[in-house]
């Protein structure tokens, strides 16, 4: 039997800020228009969780099964190869958790209607061929613009539409830091990793644009995120409060700084954890920025 501490750890819970944010966020928002249902609340939490564990269980399995996971590679994959699960276990631990979603899934769809599945579902089928098949779309240039459209937008419209039962476009806009932050996330991942993507055959966009044109890109998503920011409180779509986000402008520079300056895949993993570390503390600091800015 595996130990629950492996199964915990299997999920990678440090990366799991990426599916707790934006549903926080959308719930947020959704403040506006009306007060937070609680039940709600933490089934759409909690099924986006479950998808994300499912997420990184069966890309890891894929990954491995396709030998992404080479030596040099810093993958944060762990568990088979420190053989505390096998590639069976983690898989099977992988469709669980995202049984374990759709059931969620489908209480939310009884409590609020069938639009609801218009998030889940994508995000679902996303969720699995990321690495799986062929196809894949981390294997085939798509994972950042998957990523993006899902942890970043779909989780924060969807997390909005369980609260007020509504969309409008201003929803969609105000996701657009975070998705920017996500994509940034998979890019860092793909800078890191442009040599032994290759070697493996993995098409990422990185290696398709090349060396000096993923270095811009990578300013791109991470300064965007910021643009992005006072435009949307320029627009009136976020409170002024949401600037506190851009207090975290020094951990991007930093992060950028690395990026710019080598190709050492050491160091790159640097830029990738400055790179996630960022996009956990502009989220929280949005989040609060904006319900102190609702609030007020």
């Amino acid at each position: 039997m595996i130990h629950p501490k492996v199964i915990f750890a299997s999920t990678r819970p440090f990366s799991l800020t990426a599916s707790v944010i934006p549903v926080i966020f959308g719930t947020i928002l959704a403040l506006q228009w009306t007060s937070i249902h609680w039940t709600t609340f933490l089934l759409t939490l909690f099924g986006a969780v479950f998808l994300q564990c499912g997420t990184n269980l069966v890309n890891d399995y894929f990954d491995h099964v396709k030998g992404a996971d080479i030596p040099g590679s810093l993958s944060p994959s762990g568990v088979i190869d420190r053989k505390e699960m096998t590639p069976r276990q983690v898989y099977i631990t992988g469709l669980i958790f995202f049984a374990l979603s759709i059931i969620v899934g489908l209480i939310l769809t009884a409590l609020t209607g069938p639009v609801v599945l218009y998030f889940g579902i994508p995000s679902l089928l996303v969720g699995y061929f990321y690495t799986a098949t062929r196809y894949a779309l981390a294997y085939n240039g798509l994972g950042e613009i998957a990523s993006g459209s899902t942890l970043g937008i779909l989780a924060v419209v969807g997390s909005f539409y369980t609260q007020t039962l509504t969309l409008n476009t201003e929803i969609f806009l105000a996701a657009i830091p975070n998705a920017l932050l996500v994509m940034a996330i998979l890019h860092a991942n793909n800078l890191r990793d442009f040599d032994t993507d290759k070697q493996i055959g993995k098409t990422t966009v990185a290696g398709l644009i090349g060396r000096k044109a993923s270095r811009l890109e990578y300013y791109v998503l991470m300064l965007g995120a910021y643009v992005s920011l006072l435009a949307l409180i320029f627009l009136d779509i976020l409170p002024l409060w949401s600037l506190i986000a851009a207090i975290t402008l020094p951990i991007a520079l930093k992060g950028l700084k690395i990026a710019i300056s080598t190709w050492d895949a050491k160091e790159l993993n640097k830029a990738l954890g400055l790179t996630a570390l960022l996009h956990m503390a502009f989220g929280i600091l949005l989040c609060v920025g904006t319900l102190t800015g609702i609030l007020l």
